[in-house]
């Protein structure tokens, strides 16, 4: 092998074994663009952008894991995920009691919600499954 083909096949390995720059093209309004700046402060926007082509990737293995170890990770990634959420709704009900009057409210009435499925209901969870006493 020739000392061309080694230096090839060196750069090559360097290549794959940490993260590489990447070019894109974000297609967005030049408002949302100044939004998204002012809202990065000092980080800069390459550092921002991988950051969410990490989340998209860790949302994509999050839908698509099948078994063993994969679930697992992506039961992980869910659980910050759902952490993260937390976090943002008690800031932004903290901020707004009446909005967190509403959503609550709202909560009770809905089929989905585990303080009821229908309004005026007594709701019991029992081995799993919600008993309703009318």
């Amino acid at each position: 092998m020739g000392r061309r083909s080694r230096q090839r096949e060196q750069r090559q390995q360097d290549r794959g074994q940490g993260s590489r720059d990447r070019m894109a093209r974000v297609h967005v309004s030049d408002d949302t663009w100044i939004a998204y700046r002012a809202v990065l402060g000092s980080t800069p926007v390459s550092v921002a952008l991988g950051k969410l082509v990490e989340r998209e990737v860790a949302a994509h293995h999050r839908r698509t894991a099948l078994g063993g170890e994969g679930v697992r990770d992506a039961v992980q990634d869910a659980r910050r995920v759902a952490e993260e959420l937390q976090t943002l709704i008690r800031r932004l009900e903290a901020a707004n009691p009446d909005a967190r009057r509403a959503a609550r409210a709202e909560e009770s009435r809905s089929p989905d919600s585990p303080a009821g499925a229908v309004a005026g209901t007594d709701v019991a969870r029992r081995d799993g499954h919600r008993t309703f006493d009318f």
